[in-house]
């Protein structure tokens, strides 16, 4: 699965390839049209307003540093 970080209007949020139907691992996505699942602090969600926002691209990369094991669950 991979896990990246990206601009969502004026915030960050942390993003996942993993889908809620396909559970595999897929190659990231290469379009925002792309269908991709956001980290809400417990959890993948399609939601995108259920994301886990960050100020600055360096705040949500320290984020997935940090609690790695827990999002790439």
């Amino acid at each position: 699965m991979g896990i990246l970080t990206r601009l969502q209007g004026k915030l960050y949020v942390i993003t996942s390839d993993h889908t809620a139907e396909d559970a595999s691992p897929k190659h990231a996505p290469r379009r925002l049209a792309d269908v991709y699942q956001v980290w809400t602090g417990n959890g993948w969600s399609t939601d995108a307003g259920a994301a886990m926002t960050f100020e600055t691209l360096d705040d949500a990369d320290e984020y997935v540093r940090a609690h790695y094991a827990k999002v790439r669950v």
